[in-house]
């Protein structure tokens, strides 16, 4: 009777410690299987910084490009930011018809795209221009009939009758387009000299 008892005990106790065991197993499991999810939403969170990051590279990389074609070599000459020129005409000249107007002293020369020998500005970049007009007569009671020229288009005109006359114009410029005054179709007329009359020209904003 005892050892039926006993055997009974232990069989039960086996049982129970199986269970325990069992238990015990799939708890550590169930950690395990945690912790991997966890490591594993981890591993997600960090690529997920690292697309972030690669895109702000990616981002920084543009804006570096942009500035470097800012500054890039254009015909050998570096572009600057600043692009501007007032020239003077220092001889009393007489011009005929369409003949270039050559205002030949370059006081500012900012990105040395204006050449004083043939009076000829030339556009470096893509952008928006302005330029401005300022003659005087070549003596008393005559007049000058001015055009400011882009390319083969007329985009700004002076009339001065014994006197002085001006214009400003804005105009959208392409790259390499050339900009110059011209004496009016028609006429025969003298531009002052002693550095009266001036021409200039300034980029606004350039178009990237």
């Amino acid at each position: 009777m005892f050892s039926v008892t006993l055997l009974c005990l232990l069989a039960t106790s086996t049982c129970v410690i199986t269970a325990i065991l069992e238990g015990v197993g799939r708890t550590d499991l169930e950690i395990v299987r945690i912790r991997l999810e966890e490591e594993k939403a981890k591993r997600l969170l960090l690529q997920n910084d690292v697309e972030v990051l690669m895109l702000q590279v990616e981002e920084l990389k543009r804006k570096c490009d942009q500035r470097e074609k800012q500054d890039s070599y254009l015909n050998g000459s570096l572009v600057t930011h600043i692009v501007a020129f007032t020239a003077t005409h220092s001889l009393h000249t007489k011009y005929v018809s369409e003949q270039t107007v050559i205002f030949d002293r370059a006081k500012v020369n900012e990105g040395n795209c204006y050449d004083s020998s043939t009076g000829r500005f030339k556009a470096p970049a893509r952008g928006l221009y302005s330029f401005s007009l300022t003659v005087t007569t070549g003596g008393h009671h005559l007049a000058v009939h001015l055009f400011i020229m882009k390319d083969k288009e007329e985009i700004g005109r002076v009339y001065s009758g014994d006197g002085t006359g001006s214009v400003m114009v804005v105009t959208v410029m392409e790259k390499d387009q050339v900009v110059f005054v011209k004496e009016s179709p028609g006429y025969s007329e003298a531009v002052s000299g002693d550095h009266w009359s001036t021409f200039t020209g300034l980029l606004l904003d350039r178009y990237v």
